[in-house]
């Protein structure tokens, strides 16, 4: 199978109730719901909806977009919590963080979802579901919360995956299981099918995905029209998206992973110089000037360390990157006490300037 036919899909379990829960553990096995801006409580009135409810709180019935005072009504012991969006916010650019550590083709979707392209060193469906381990075992590490992820050759079927053993599910589809996989579930699985185009499946007698991947395409057009020959071209196992990197580029950073690992100066500088000349070439194709230069170092054991220095002006000069780069990591390796081996250096540029045609460097086309 092509490397770029693999695509995985992460979401977080319960984003924003998995937070909060995870920064009291008070609250741990409680029923516990994020509540909209609305919220508001008092003894004989709630007003507001969930915005996220935990697993717990699940078992009484309690979803996202139910209003409190029935979510109050089936679960009395139901704790509320405001929204903390600016906590959220900060998590789940971590966690984004995180992922691009493992790979280079992301595109986030929203605060608790994303897209990945396998490419390049990630060339089978195994070796894609050894890298959502890594993934999942490191956010868990370093946020104390959980994802699931779906792996497939398609979006589509991807993110219907990681919905298939949430919390903290891994499920992998081949591309000659996607059939077998997808006919048995609930047409409601599809992504975007909701109430009203539920009922309209329920009066033709469409239940699961495969009854809907069977079904006339004439008789769909004329209930559904378009979008719902979209829903039976994704029930066919069809989905031709593409997984496009999240366009407002803030900054351009790239990895270089050892194995086996290493503390090996001479191999550490090889992998400087590839990450930098990386980071350099999407930098010359987004025609961008840089004046922060960030690297990082993280250890077997998922210890990181990280060290940035902005400088005068902007550039895109390829051998002033090496020099700062190499220098930064040194300086990094030199603390380094234990002897702890490396994992993974990153390399990455901020504070961006788009640039032109005339104002290139000579050193840009080398």
């Amino acid at each position: 199978m092509a490397a770029d036919k693999i695509i995985m899909h992460i979401d977080m379990d319960s984003f924003f109730a998995s937070v909060e829960i995870r920064d009291n553990t008070d609250l741990k096995d409680k029923p516990v719901v994020v509540c909209s801006k609305t919220f508001h409580l008092h003894k004989d009135t709630a007003r507001g909806v969930i915005s996220a409810a935990s697993y717990p709180a699940r078992k009484f019935g309690l979803h996202s977009a139910m209003p409190l005072a029935e979510a109050k009504r089936l679960c009395p012991d139901v704790v509320c919590l405001p929204m903390n969006k600016t906590l959220y916010k900060q998590v789940s650019d971590n966690i984004i963080k995180i992922i691009q550590n493992h790979v280079k083709t992301v595109q986030q979707v929203s605060i608790d979802e994303a897209y990945v392209l396998f490419k390049d060193t990630v060339k089978t469906f195994d070796e894609a579901a050894e890298c959502a381990r890594e993934i999942k075992k490191e956010i868990e590490a370093v946020e104390r919360i959980t994802c699931s992820v779906g792996i497939a050759p398609n979006k589509s079927v991807a993110k219907i995956a990681s919905g298939f053993q949430k919390p903290n599910g891994l499920t992998v589809v081949h591309p000659e299981e996607v059939a077998d996989f997808l006919s048995p579930l609930p047409v409601t699985k599809i992504p975007g099918v909701g109430k009203k185009t539920s009922e309209t499946f329920d009066m033709m007698r469409i239940q699961t995905i495969g009854d809907l991947a069977k079904a006339d395409k004439r008789q769909i057009y004329e209930k559904l029209g378009r979008q719902g020959m979209a829903f039976q071209e994704i029930a066919n196992g069809i989905d031709v998206s593409q997984v496009m990197e999240t366009a407002d580029v803030k900054s351009i950073s790239r990895f270089y992973s050892f194995n086996p690992y290493t503390n090996d100066s001479s191999a550490v500088a090889l992998g400087v110089e590839s990450v930098s000349e990386e980071v350099h070439m999407i930098l010359m194709q987004k025609r961008m000037f840089f004046k922060t230069i960030t690297v990082g170092i993280r250890y077997a054991d998922f210890t990181t360390l990280t060290k940035s220095k902005s400088h005068t002006v902007h550039t895109s000069d390829i051998f002033f990157l090496k020099r700062h780069a190499k220098d930064m990591i040194e300086e990094l390796m030199a603390n380094n006490e234990t002897n702890k081996k490396i994992r993974q250096i990153n390399i990455g540029v901020s504070n961006l300037k788009k640039t032109d045609v005339n104002q290139m460097q000579l050193t840009d086309f080398f």
